[in-house]
């Protein structure tokens, strides 16, 4: 009596090679950009949290009618924040105090950081840049905010996402 060996052909290993290769192809740029994605997506979050601590900043300067002062002050957390025509105003340290993360003053716009997040102030007063960790303010993944008096919406947020 002899036994039988039984297994795979050579051919039948390459077909599943081969199938494995296309599949590879086919799914590795999906999962290959998922960094990005998910900066993209804490941006967007970051601007969400923003715009909601200003429409509670708003509130407040409303209720004690500051909201056409320029500046002005209101407390949150037993902490002044100072605000342009009632919403918060664009300085580093004002985010900080209004929003719940870890952020870091930057004192030029290409400073290395080593918190979650970049505050960069720029000059004038009006406008911030905020950029995530291992970023510049200038790579093309950031944050702008923006109050200014003179336009009719003083407010502005622009996501910047091309380079994240």
């Amino acid at each position: 009596m002899q036994k039988q060996q039984r297994g795979f052909t050579l051919i039948e290993l390459v077909v599943v090679i081969i199938i494995l290769g296309i599949l590879a192809v086919v799914a590795a740029p999906k999962f290959i950009n998922l960094k990005s994605d998910a900066l993209i997506a804490n941006l967007n979050g970051l601007q969400g949290a923003l715009k909601s601590a200003n429409t509670l900043v708003y509130s407040k300067a409303v209720l004690t009618g500051q909201e056409k002062l320029e500046p002005g002050s209101v407390t949150l957390d037993n902490s002044a924040v100072s605000t342009t025509l009632g919403y918060l105003t664009p300085l580093g340290a004002n985010v900080a105090l209004a929003l719940d993360s870890s952020f870091e003053v930057m004192t030029g716009a290409n400073d290395a950081i080593t918190a979650d997040w970049g505050l960069f102030n720029v000059p004038g007063g009006k406008s911030m840049y905020i950029v995530p960790k291992g970023f510049a303010t200038f790579d093309s993944c950031n944050l702008l905010y923006n109050v200014d008096s003179s336009q009719a919406e003083p407010v502005f947020y622009s996501l910047t996402t091309s380079g994240c």
